[in-house]
């Protein structure tokens, strides 16, 4: 494995309702560390709440930051991190010339949307809410008929907010999802798909997991997320690349891991590379990274 691309919000981030295995975090970074494996963070908030998560929650800074579900990746430069104009020409072709404001003046007249915060948009990302009991199946088919009017390419990514209880609608370029720059990324570094991991949690994370490219879904992604996995990895035959975490990893010192947060993401790196369960049964590596990381409290 040479590149981690994980989700932030549920996944990373022990942001849900389960708790969060106290070593998780602390492994993980060794881990990663240990193995010299590039980190990406794959989210759907803009670059500022990303940066923002990084300093509330002590992660380690990664290499690449995929911001805006996909619709944004961000590289390293003098300091400060510079949106990648490659990616963003790539995927601009497929709105036929036009922008999220654009986008938003098409679907002015489709009810049941509102429009998401100002900070929730960007030039390539148009973003709602939409009531959880609403059909989506017919949602859908009203904002693709809108977009068809001016032969607008696009990707429609659904899914909830568990703590607002409302539905998340990102109208995206169709090559502008997680799954896709994932692939981008993979080919700018010329890393395989079976040495990438990619983590998720949620609907918007999905296609990525079940894309070919080795992924887990943490424990505690919900019950829909994981029946989606299970039903569009057995239809595009991508099962043996996709791994959904149960807990239960051992770590020296008669300890297990729950699952959720970094340790799903911990027991997807050694369900693909299961030499690496040596590192975590050994008690001076774990001395090691507990050393080097400070503890995460539960």
């Amino acid at each position: 494995m040479r590149l981690l691309c994980t989700d932030l919000d549920r996944t990373l981030l022990p942001n849900g309702e389960q708790s969060e295995s106290a070593l998780a975090r602390p492994l993980l970074w060794h881990m990663l560390n240990t193995h010299d494996i590039k980190l990406a963070y794959v989210s759907g908030r803009d670059l500022g709440r990303v940066l923002d998560a990084i300093d509330e929650y002590g992660l380690q800074v990664p290499d690449i930051i995929v911001a805006d579900v996909g619709s944004s990746i961000y590289l390293p430069e003098e300091g400060s991190w510079v949106n990648s104009e490659t990616w963003q020409s790539s995927i601009a072709t497929d709105w036929n010339g036009l922008t999220g404001d654009d986008i938003k003046e098409l679907l002015n007249d489709v009810d049941g949307l509102t429009r998401q915060e100002p900070s929730r948009q960007s030039m390539l990302k148009t973003s709602y809410y939409f009531p959880l009991d609403t059909d989506r199946a017919l949602l859908r088919k009203r904002v693709e008929n809108e977009l068809q009017t001016k032969q607008v390419n696009a990707s429609l990514v659904m899914s909830d907010d568990l703590e607002k209880q409302v539905g998340l609608l990102d109208v995206l370029p169709r090559q502008a999802t997680k799954s896709g720059a994932v692939s981008f990324i993979r080919a700018m570094l010329g890393v395989a798909q079976a040495d990438t991991l990619f983590a998720g949690d949620s609907g918007n994370d999905v296609a990525a997991l079940v894309s070919g490219v080795a992924s887990v879904a943490v424990a505690n992604a919900d019950a829909d997320t994981r029946g989606a996995i299970e039903r569009e990895s057995v239809s595009l035959g991508t099962t043996d690349s996709t791994f959904q975490a149960v807990g239960g990893l051992n770590v020296a010192g008669n300890v297990e891991l729950n699952g959720n947060y970094a340790a799903g993401i911990l027991e997807g790196l050694m369900h693909f590379r299961p030499v690496w369960r040596l590192d975590l049964l050994e008690p001076a590596w774990v001395a090691s990274a507990l050393a080097r990381y400070p503890l995460v409290k539960e």
